[in-house]
């Protein structure tokens, strides 16, 4: 085991969220998809303690846990014959019930794994996520992947800062394996997307295949607030299938084909070009698909009049049945038409983020232009909420107020220590 440098000098990890662009439910029958990381993202704030513990702080689902390191399982990741099972190693650790329950248990399962038997002092990692939760925009993926570079990067095991590709393989490896945690048998799509960024090709059982594209798409992505269910949904499309097996597999060909056409696109474009034309009509040919398959719902409709009367392109993203809709936006199109359209979706009750898909994957950051990390967050808060940061922190955790200012931050303030591109 790498020992963590006594030295930890504060810094922040960040990694995108996901959306599907092409290929929802064909992917399941071995076709194609392509996903797109989104530029909301989660952050992970490392900072050092002098005693000997771990606290795990997420201030939007309100967890806050500390566990004593030497209290905490010792793992190999080859003694679990799955990494969910790292439940049944925890003894008397007590992980809360609740919402935050596995990102407790995947933090205890890498920690057991990567930094167990380091002779250091303790840290704390505070993570504060712009992506709504259980919207199918990859927020478990987001949070996994900047824990694992997190802890990586405290091991020592990173050696260029998570930017070689050396370093991103590694991430992705342990990323993936919180998401076993969390979700027993993840696809793994939704790690990679957040752990190399860009655009990625899926198909079932095979790698991902990076499209390197250099184009980043403007969107909006649109919470209809629906709750669905995956499962019913994935098990609608099968039981159409069975009823109907040449005409379903006509339908999941065509989708299929649609994401083929997707990728000529991105492969064949550059920054000087456009694509845009093209891609509205795919989503909208894809979006029209999966509603043949009875996948859409009303609300998702209802997104697609508001924004297709202002010419622009929507489609919904992930199972359906409501959840999240994409909607691209022209580069050509006014940003007075843009804010109209966010305003009539909001008025219908929406929730309406925009944002770029095609952003970064995982960043290491210790410095905010000139300005070390911790003394960015201190003029954060001040500028944000004309309040300083407390001084008056414990000898145990003497960064205390900084992660208790990083934990209050607006979102705005938060999105701003994303990467340029």
């Amino acid at each position: 085991m790498v020992a963590i440098p006594r030295e930890i000098v504060p810094f922040v990890v960040s990694a995108p969220g996901k959306v599907i662009l092409f290929g929802e439910h064909a992917v399941v029958y071995g076709k194609t998809a392509i996903a797109g990381s989104l530029n909301m993202r989660a952050y992970a704030l490392v900072t050092p303690r002098s005693d000997s513990r771990a606290r795990l702080l997420l201030p939007d689902i309100d967890v806050d846990v500390t566990f004593n390191t030497q209290e905490l399982p010792k793992l190999q990741r080859d003694s679990l014959a799955h990494p969910s099972d790292v439940e049944k190693q925890l003894g008397h650790i007590d992980v809360p019930e609740g919402p935050g329950r596995m990102a407790v248990l995947t933090f205890v399962y890498l920690f057991g794994c990567l930094l167990s038997g380091s002779s250091t002092t303790g840290f704390t990692v505070c993570v504060r996520s712009l992506l709504p939760v259980g919207s199918g925009l990859g927020s478990s993926a987001s949070f996994n992947v900047a824990l694992a570079a997190a802890l990586l990067q405290l091991n020592g095991q990173l050696r260029a800062n998570a930017e070689s590709p050396e370093d991103r393989r590694l991430i992705n490896d342990w990323a993936f394996a919180g998401e076993q945690v969390a979700h027993g048998t993840p696809s793994g799509i939704d790690n990679s997307v957040a752990t190399y960024g860009g655009f990625l090709a899926y198909t079932k059982g095979s790698e991902p295949q990076n499209l390197h594209s250099q184009r980043a798409l403007r969107v909006i992505i649109t919470n209809t607030n629906v709750p669905k269910s995956t499962k019913a949904l994935v098990a609608g499309v099968r039981a159409l299938r069975d009823a109907h097996a040449t005409v379903v597999d006509g339908i999941l060909e065509s989708i299929h084909n649609v994401a083929l056409s997707a990728i000529s696109l991105f492969e064949s474009s550059s920054k000087d070009s456009t694509i845009e034309p093209q891609l509205q009509d795919i989503i909208r040919l894809n979006h029209g698909l999966l509603s043949t398959l009875g996948v859409s719902h009303p609300s998702l409709e209802r997104i697609r009049d508001i924004t297709g009367a202002r010419g622009l392109a929507s489609k919904l993203t992930g199972a359906g049945g409501g959840g999240c809709a994409l909607t691209l936006i022209p580069s050509d199109i006014a940003e007075d038409t843009v804010e109209l359209v966010k305003r009539e979706l909001a008025e219908e009750g929406f929730q309406c983020y925009q944002t770029v898909v095609g952003s970064a994957g995982v960043t290491v950051t210790r410095t905010v232009g000139n300005e070390p990390v911790q003394a960015w967050i201190g003029n954060m808060l001040s500028r944000n909420l004309s309040l300083a940061p407390d001084t008056n922190s414990n000898s145990e955790d003497p960064f205390g107020g900084i992660v208790s200012a990083f934990a209050i931050l607006p979102d705005a303030a938060i999105a701003r220590l994303a990467p340029s591109f």
